[in-house]
C-alpha cells in the first residue's frame, strides 16, 4: 500500500506540483502579514503599562479567590481536605494560643457534608475552632473598623468640628443601623462592639455539638436562631406549641453576621451591651463566661444552657482566643 502511495506521488505532474506548493506559501504569507499587522496595531509601547497591569490585576485575583478566600461548594469536598488546606496554611492553634502567629485568612463558606463523620473527638474540635475563628474574627473586624470610624466623628463632634458630608452619611446610616433612643452616638457606640470570641465559640459549640447539628451541615446554621417566618428547617423535637423553625443561611459567614448583629441590636441582650461596655471601659479583653452570664434570653433553658456553656468555654480554654486577630491581608 505504501509503495503504490509513493508512486502516486511522484507520478505527479510537476506543473500541477509547483501550483500546490505555490498557492500554500501564498496562505503563510498572507498569515504572517495578518499577524505583524495586529501585532503593531495592539502591542505598541504606550500600551504595554496597561498590559502589565491587567496581568497583575488577574494574578492578584486569581490568588485571592485561591488563599484568601475558599469556596467549600468548588475547593473542599471532605474535612481531609480541610486538614491539608490548613495544613498548608501553617494554621496551628498552639500557636495562635501562645501569639507566636495570627489566624490565617482563610474563610469556608459551606462545611463539607461529612464533617459530622469524623470519628476522632480531638480531630473534630480542632477543626470546628479552625474554621470558625477566621470567621468571627473577620466579622469583629468588619464591626471595629465602623465603630473607630464612629469614634473619630464623636470626638469631632465634641470639639465642635464640622463633619464632613461623607462623615454624615456614615452618622447617619449608624444611626439608623443601631436604632437608639436618642440617636446619641456614646449610645450607639454601646451597640457597635465586637463580640466575645470567647462566648461565640461557646455557644457555637453547644448549638451544634462540635459540628453534629443538621442545621449547620445543611443549614449553615451555627447559633441555631430561631425564625417565625416560612422559610427555615423544621426541629425534629420541636415541642408542642412551639411555631419557629431554625433560620438558614447561604454561607457561615452569614450566620455569624446575623448573630453579632442579634446581640448588638435586639432588646434581648441590653444587659449583655451594658456588661461589654464595663469591660471596655476597664481596658479588659470580652471575657465570654463573664458575658454568659447576661444570656438568659438565648435559650428556653435559661441557668442551665449558660452554665453549658460556662463550663464548655473553661474546659476548652476558649478565652485563650479572645485577644487574637487575623493576619494581614494580602496586598
Amino acid at each position: 500500500m505504501m509503495k503504490q502511495l509513493l508512486v502516486n506521488v511522484k507520478e505527479i505532474p510537476f506543473g500541477i506540483k509547483n501550483t500546490i506548493c505555490s498557492f500554500f506559501e501564498a496562505v503563510i504569507y498572507k498569515i504572517k502579514l495578518q499577524i505583524a499587522f495586529y501585532s503593531k496595531k495592539f502591542i505598541k509601547k504606550e500600551y504595554i503599562p496597561l498590559y502589565i497591569a491587567f496581568f497583575i490585576f488577574i494574578t492578584m485575583f486569581i490568588i485571592s479567590a485561591i488563599v484568601v478566600v475558599y469556596d467549600t461548594n468548588s475547593h473542599i469536598t471532605s474535612y481531609r481536605k480541610m486538614q491539608q488546606l490548613f495544613l498548608e496554611a501553617g494554621y496551628d492553634l498552639n500557636k495562635i494560643r501562645n501569639k507566636e502567629m495570627d489566624v490565617p485568612r482563610i474563610f469556608i463558606k459551606t462545611l463539607p457534608s461529612d464533617f459530622n463523620m469524623i470519628e476522632s473527638a480531638k480531630e473534630k474540635k480542632e477543626l470546628f475552632i479552625k474554621f470558625l475563628l477566621p470567621l468571627i474574627l473577620k466579622k469583629n473586624e468588619e464591626l471595629m473598623e465602623n465603630r473607630v470610624k464612629l469614634q473619630a466623628i464623636e470626638e469631632k463632634i465634641k470639639k465642635s468640628k464640622t463633619l464632613t458630608a461623607e462623615e454624615n452619611d456614615f452618622l447617619n446610616l449608624m444611626k439608623d443601623t443601631y436604632k437608639t433612643e436618642n440617636g446619641d452616638v456614646a449610645d450607639i457606640l454601646v451597640k457597635l462592639d465586637e463580640m466575645s470570641v470567647s462566648m461565640a465559640l461557646g455557644q457555637a459549640i453547644q448549638e451544634t455539638g462540635w459540628g453534629d447539628s443538621r442545621f449547620l451541615i445543611q443549614g449553615n446554621s451555627i447559633f441555631a436562631e430561631w425564625t417565625w417566618g416560612g422559610d427555615g428547617m423544621l426541629p425534629r423535637a420541636r415541642k408542642d406549641g412551639l411555631v419557629h423553625r431554625i433560620k438558614t443561611f447561604p454561607t457561615l459567614y452569614d450566620s455569624v453576621d446575623s448573630y453579632a448583629n442579634n446581640l448588638n441590636k435586639t432588646r434581648y441582650y441590653a444587659e449583655f451591651r451594658r456588661m461589654r461596655a464595663k469591660l471596655r471601659s476597664e481596658g479588659k479583653p470580652l471575657y465570654g463566661r463573664w458575658l454568659m452570664s447576661s444570656m438568659t434570653r438565648y435559650s428556653t433553658q435559661k441557668d442551665v444552657y449558660i452554665l453549658e456553656v460556662k463550663k464548655i468555654i473553661r474546659d476548652n480554654n476558649l478565652d485563650d482566643f479572645n485577644t487574637v486577630k487575623l493576619a494581614t491581608p494580602n496586598t
